[in-house]
């Protein structure tokens, strides 16, 4: 093969010759010129529409990359399992919700909407004694109660195996549906829809008040199937009868007070529902109606909600400094 004819790949020094003896025919400030200049490269090789279309790409993705990533991370947030340490002083506020609630409606419709032991009583008390009895129609309240808590019971428990036990998502909008319908519920009695002035609700059954009663019966097991999720079996957070038992009975009972963590949220759990009956039975009597001490409970369940959101995250195997 000739030596000659060899092939060029690239500019080469004749190139840049021609153009430096075009440079006094070209405009000065040409971008073919200043390109040339500053990349050493031939105007053939690169043009700066294409730099500029380049640069234009470049940001583009950047702006496209910047707002995924965001999404990805709130995704992978709420897809955390949360840190359980010290989730039971969240569980406390329920105890605290559940006196609350049960007294506010004992004290307007003579049922309860957690505590299904006594609704289970009455009844009893309704089928064995209804004819001579001032209410005869009291224990439908009660009948409508159980039914709506036990379906609370399967609703909320599904949710939780299908979704998660310990994911803040699943724990967050648990919280969250509770709260909305204690909201609901505080809404139709303070529109008047059902009456919730204490001194107008009559002795027997009034039909309407199965609303509320219903709604806040179904939203009751959402706490519980939460301390079932966080592992937290010794406080229910809706009934003290076995925990009272368990209190007592415990062979560790009288050891220091931080020798025993399951002692200490059993007492907690009772002293926090029994300050919940005892505010909730105050505030209905003093106001003369209830919708206010539903907003104060469904304001409970959202702070609850939102703990979940900010709560730590479970720290995964493997993790750095795990």
């Amino acid at each position: 093969m000739d030596p000659k004819k060899s092939t060029k790949t690239g500019p080469q020094e004749d190139d840049f010759q021609i153009l430096d003896s075009c440079e006094d025919t070209m405009v000065p400030n040409s971008p073919v010129l200043a390109a040339t200049k500053s990349t050493g490269t031939s105007p053939v090789d690169e043009s700066p529409e294409q730099t500029v279309n380049m640069d234009a790409l470049e940001k583009g993705q950047a702006a496209s990359i910047s707002p995924l990533t965001s999404i990805s991370r709130v995704r992978r947030h709420f897809r955390d399992d949360i840190r359980t340490e010290w989730t039971d002083m969240l569980l406390i506020l329920c105890w605290f919700t559940t006196g609350f609630l049960d007294s506010t409606i004992f004290n307007a419709y003579g049922t309860f909407v957690s505590m299904q032991t006594g609704n289970t009583v009455l009844i009893g008390l309704g089928a064995s004694n209804s004819h001579s009895s001032k209410h005869p129609y009291r224990w439908a309240k009660s009948l409508t109660s159980l039914v709506f808590y036990l379906t609370g019971c399967l609703f909320f428990s599904k949710c939780s195996r299908v979704l998660g036990p310990q994911r803040r998502s699943t724990l967050a909008i648990s919280f969250l549906f509770q709260a909305v319908i204690i909201v609901v519920s505080a809404a139709v009695v303070q529109d008047g829809v059902v009456e919730g002035r204490l001194d107008y609700i009559t002795n027997d059954i009034n039909w309407l008040q199965e609303i509320p009663i219903a709604l806040l019966s179904f939203q009751a097991p959402g706490q519980v199937c939460g301390s079932r999720q966080l592992g937290f079996f010794e406080t229910p957070t809706v009934v003290v009868t076995t925990m009272i038992y368990d209190f007592a009975s415990d062979p560790d009972l009288f050891v220091g007070l931080r020798k025993n963590p399951v002692r200490n949220r059993r007492f907690m759990g009772f002293i926090a529902m029994l300050l919940g009956a005892v505010a909730g039975g105050w505030v209905t009597v003093s106001m003369g109606q209830i919708h206010v001490t539903l907003w104060v409970a469904a304001a409970i369940k959202l702070s609850i909600a939102l703990a979940w959101v900010v709560w730590p995250r479970k720290e995964q195997t493997g993790e750095w400094g795990s």
